[in-house]
């Protein structure tokens, strides 16, 4: 049974669910990051295969579900969510889990995994589909910043998300309702806002994911061979600057864990077993 949870860190109240034993190993699901996602719509289906074997915790990040709606807009949407994330695992004393996300959910894994407060409290590193930012198709950055709040366009988004050729209404609908909560269209849209000055200043470089060089972590990368949102080949740009890398590439979209969780759970648990056996 998933069960609904509210904790409040800081001054940012968190939504999270939970399922399985806290006597099981830890696994942290963090969901995608596009209109209306969160955490029961991304991994819901995952969490059910997992829980007989693992406890399992799906936070949902600010912005995201029914998390607080916040932008932090002199950072790039990875940092505040990171500290976000640090806080709920610490809140939880969560000391040794193995962490999964999806899309975005999965570029922030990546970057929790050399982060320093995040890094020491994870047992492995699993992105789904998440890059952490390079190597999206300029076609998926363009179709998939915009949404009207309408049922239709939680279909679209889906589209882009699922197993080419699936019809899985349920999911665009539970897209769609929670798009709907009060603030979430609203801080995705504020995150598409530049200030003029700020866009003709010179962004400091960023070394990711060179920087990925300094994870110890097992990671786990799966591409799906029939993902629209990537260039091909991601996975392996990635995967150079990883010490400790698998990768897996089902017959799959850009979310197995939507339209194949059985499969998908089963690839994490055999991952989970193997860096458990070290």
């Amino acid at each position: 049974m998933i069960t609904e949870h509210h904790i409040t860190l800081g001054p940012v109240r968190t939504r999270y669910f939970e399922a399985g034993s806290t006597e099981m190993p830890w696994v942290v699901l963090i969901h995608e990051g596009g209109f209306g996602s969160d955490a029961p719509n991304t991994f819901g289906r995952v969490a059910e295969e997992l829980a007989g074997r693992y406890h399992v915790l799906m936070p949902e990040m600010l912005g995201f579900g029914g998390t607080d709606k916040a932008v932090f807009f002199g950072e790039d949407p990875y940092e505040p969510r990171l500290r976000h994330l640090a806080s709920f695992l610490a809140a939880l004393d969560v000391q040794s889990a193995h962490v999964v996300g999806n899309s975005f959910g999965g570029g922030i894994v990546l970057r929790m995994s050399i982060w320093p407060e995040t890094a020491w409290r994870m047992r492995s590193a699993t992105s789904i589909s998440g890059t952490g930012g390079p190597f999206r198709t300029a076609e998926a950055i363009k179709y998939t910043s915009q949404y009207s709040l309408t049922l239709d366009d939680a279909r679209r988004l889906d589209e882009w998300v699922i197993d080419p050729g699936t019809d899985d209404e349920e999911h665009a609908l539970a897209r769609y309702e929670s798009s709907l909560r009060p603030g979430q269209w609203e801080s995705m849209m504020a995150g598409t806002l530049r200030s003029p000055a700020v866009a003709t200043t010179p962004s400091s470089p960023s070394d990711y994911p060179v920087s990925l060089s300094k994870s110890t972590l097992p990671t786990l990368l799966v591409a799906g061979t029939s993902d629209p949102m990537f260039e091909r080949g991601w996975e392996k740009e990635i995967a150079a600057h990883l010490c400790d890398v698998r990768i897996e590439r089902p017959e799959a979209g850009h979310a197995p864990n939507i339209s194949q969780p059985a499969m998908t759970a089963a690839l994490l648990r055999r991952f989970f077993e193997e860096a458990d056996a070290r």
